[in-house]
């Protein structure tokens, strides 16, 4: 049984992600792992004078942390069984660390295969779009992590983009996603941008297309627009997208295929879950 890994605040963000999560998980005969961290306050050994208080108030903050998290698993719970989700495996975890930490330990010990993260998207830096804990752990982890803004309802996956400059390690991306979308039946668009004729490009898209031809493949070739950015998120604004798919290549590609737009005022990926993946030889398995 596939595994994903939902590392939550119990926001509202978080909350609407885990509907999203549920979704998925069901479409994948999928095991759900709920994880919620917190961490201690730091104190002084002489906090307030009286040396002797500080183990009891880090006894109290966590006793206080973990009723909090038993409160919010039951409402989950409950969110659950109002969907008609409720037969989804659902395993609660509550630790101590960092929300990077824990996911990687996790990853590791449980097998995890995907993570999903919920995160407030606004115009501007990366870190405002996928939120500090969602970035900490794209950066972190070796499997595919997908962001689901607060905005976006699942309604089944249907129209990926997944945007290419056709190197080899796109190819196994590619793999991946095809793999994770069989039960959806999906038709994937492999979005390029170029600024001139590239025969090498139209090769690798031939040699994708036999390759993955039992597969609903269409390979877009999108003239240069202002910005390699811009030209994907005006054709984002024109057509459906349940689901952008980005290689994970730097910091900065992603902040740029997130807030570049001719005018500042394109919105598109507010309601658009994206799938990072890892580039190199390993990009995560579903």
């Amino acid at each position: 049984m596939r595994k994903i890994l939902f590392p939550t605040d119990f926001s509202d963000a978080a909350s609407n992600a885990f509907h999203y999560a549920l979704h998925l998980a069901k479409e994948l005969h999928a095991e759900l792992y709920v994880l919620h961290t917190y961490m201690q306050p730091v104190l002084t050994a002489s906090h307030a004078g009286q040396p002797e208080i500080v183990p009891e108030v880090y006894e109290n903050y966590e006793l206080q942390q973990f009723e909090n998290f038993k409160s919010h698993s039951l409402q989950l719970r409950t969110m659950a069984d109002q969907a008609g989700l409720g037969d989804v495996p659902v395993n609660f975890l509550f630790e101590e660390g960092t929300v990077v930490y824990n996911a990687e330990e996790i990853i590791q010990r449980e097998g995890i295969n995907l993570v999903i993260m919920g995160t407030n998207r606004a115009q501007g830096f990366i870190d405002k779009i996928f939120g500090s804990n969602t970035l900490g752990v794209i950066r972190g982890v070796k499997i595919p992590v997908l962001s689901v803004p607060k905005e976006a309802k699942y309604s089944g996956i249907k129209e990926i983009v997944f945007t290419t400059l056709f190197r080899e390690n796109d190819e196994l991306a590619l793999a991946e996603i095809l793999n994770l979308t069989k039960p959806f039946a999906v038709h994937v668009k492999c979005v390029y941008v170029h600024k001139e004729y590239n025969a090498d490009s139209i090769g690798v898209a031939e040699r994708w297309r036999k390759k993955f031809e039992n597969h609903s493949l269409e390979f877009v070739f999108l003239d240069f627009k202002e910005s390699i950015e811009n030209t994907v998120n005006l054709y984002m604004e024109e057509h459906r997208v349940d689901l952008l798919c980005v290689v994970k290549r730097n910091r900065n590609f992603l902040e740029r295929i997130f807030t570049s737009s001719i005018s500042n005022r394109l919105r598109i990926h507010t309601n658009t879950a994206t799938l990072v993946l890892q580039e190199g030889e390993d990009p995560g398995t579903f």
